[in-house]
């Protein structure tokens, strides 16, 4: 399975019909094919071969999602690297997965490392310009590309999970399929949605892009900071579906409080992220006239969790279960509608299939098949789950244990609150005390 076939099956099926329009071109289905195709024969004609490892850096839109599919169309495996990072930043990516090259805008040459690597290309390609840099020699080893070629995997994206380090996380095209059908089915996206997309880059492939293309959707990519496109892009083309982190939602009551109301007609407006205020969520309320969904996922699993429910007593919940499995360790067969605390535990077909560099598998990081995901969570007698912390965050205050989520629900509960973040500090009587900084 290769996912091109999916931009194939959408330009046959909605060849005019709109699929991207950013921030400074839009372009159809079937132009989309044609981009991914002309793309991919200038990578094979540069000497790209199935297998080989590119990192990529275009801005987000139209550019970036034809580099997604051009690599995937070779049979390759693409590494998203945001814009917005230092050229240092590129440089260690690129050593750390020993990149067999680098394609992207030129205008963000200056963050392309030139060390051990061929001179720059251009390439012929419709619509943008692009360029490539290869290795001075193919840096992904026989042995790896045996693997990656096992694992059909066709993106590699980042996840600190329950440590510090940076995982490089390996995604295969089934996965990124089951993870993009979940989000059409939950979110009932369909031919003719138009998809406000405000979310920043994070791996190839994420779900909200390639549930789009999978269902004859349009995406409308704009920057939260930016409201007059923002407005003029709904105004345009309409929305249906809103797409945004919690910051962004924020950026737009605080940049021009106007933007909200031109929402009004969305069918949903799902947050990804941390848990927004009560306040930001009761202003979006009066001005949209209804809620904000809270959508809980990881760059390993996809989405997990979706709050759906209308039910204000479920406010800051994530919802129940969305396109995978999950229960908490150490519930030992308890009911689905007992309340439980434990770490959250999932499992599903669109989990990652394992990390490079080092190498290790899924299971390293599983309990007897499902991955631990090192949040702490509740679930409630209706089956609805909340997140209360992460195991590596709690605060040992001489043996008792204190998740800093709770100390900060309670702190934003007060009318003069609007941030909290509580955080351990050690204390020679009790090891460690909660303190908090607050706005």
């Amino acid at each position: 399975m290769n996912l091109f076939s999916i931009l194939e099956r959408a330009a046959a099926k909605w060849p005019d019909a709109l699929a991207v329009v950013d921030h400074r071109q839009q372009i159809t289905y079937r132009q989309l094919q044609a981009a991914g195709e002309s793309l991919a024969r200038g990578l094979q004609q540069a000497g790209l071969r199935q297998t080989d490892k590119v990192g990529v850096v275009f801005p987000r839109g139209i550019e970036d999602l034809v580099a997604c599919f051009a690599v995937a169309r070779l049979g390759g495996t693409v590494v998203q690297i945001s814009p917005a990072s230092k050229s240092a930043e590129v440089a260690g990516v690129s050593k750390k997965l020993d990149f067999d090259a680098l394609m992207y805008s030129p205008a963000y040459e200056s963050l392309i490392p030139r060390d051990q690597g061929e001179a720059p290309q251009n390439l012929a390609v419709e619509r943008f310009p692009v360029c490539i840099q290869r290795s001075a020699q193919h840096r992904t080893s026989d042995a790896e590309r045996e693997q990656l070629s096992t694992l059909n995997a066709v993106a590699i994206g980042f996840s600190s999970g329950t440590t510090a380090e940076s995982k490089a996380i390996i995604l295969s095209h089934e996965a990124l399929l089951a993870r993009a059908r979940a989000e059409a089915e939950h979110f009932s996206i369909r031919e003719g949605d138009k998809i406000l997309y405000l979310l920043s880059i994070t791996y190839g492939f994420a779900p909200p892009t390639t549930a789009a293309v999978l269902s004859g959707a349009s995406l409308l990519v704009a920057d939260a900071g930016a409201p007059e496109r923002i407005r003029q892009l709904v105004a345009d083309y309409g929305v249906n579906l809103i797409y945004a982190a919690p910051l962004n939602y924020r950026m737009i009551l605080n940049k021009e409080t106007s933007v909200a109301e031109c929402f009004r007609g969305a069918r949903s407006l799902v947050s990804t992220g941390s848990r927004l205020p009560d306040s930001v969520l009761d202003e979006y309320g009066t001005r949209v006239g209804h809620d904000i969904v809270n959508r809980y996922g990881l760059n390993e699993c996809g989405m997990v969790c979706a709050n759906l429910s209308h039910n204000r007593a479920k406010r800051g919940s994530i919802g129940t279960p969305a396109g995978c499995d999950v229960r908490l360790a150490g519930e030992n067969g308890a009911s689905s509608h007992d309340e439980f605390s434990g770490e959250l535990l999932v499992r599903g077909p669109g989990m990652f299939e394992g990390c490079a560099s080092p190498w290790r598998s899924r299971e390293e990081f599983s309990q007897d098949g499902w991955f631990r995901t090192g949040d702490l969570a509740r679930r409630d007698k209706d089956g609805h789950y909340w997140i209360i912390g992460r195991i590596k965050d709690m605060i040992n205050v001489g043996g008792l244990k204190v998740i800093p989520t709770e100390v900060e629900e309670v702190l934003l509960g007060h009318r003069d609150v609007d941030e909290a973040l509580v955080f351990g500090v050690v204390d020679p009587r009790f090891g460690e005390v909660p303190h908090a900084k607050i706005k």
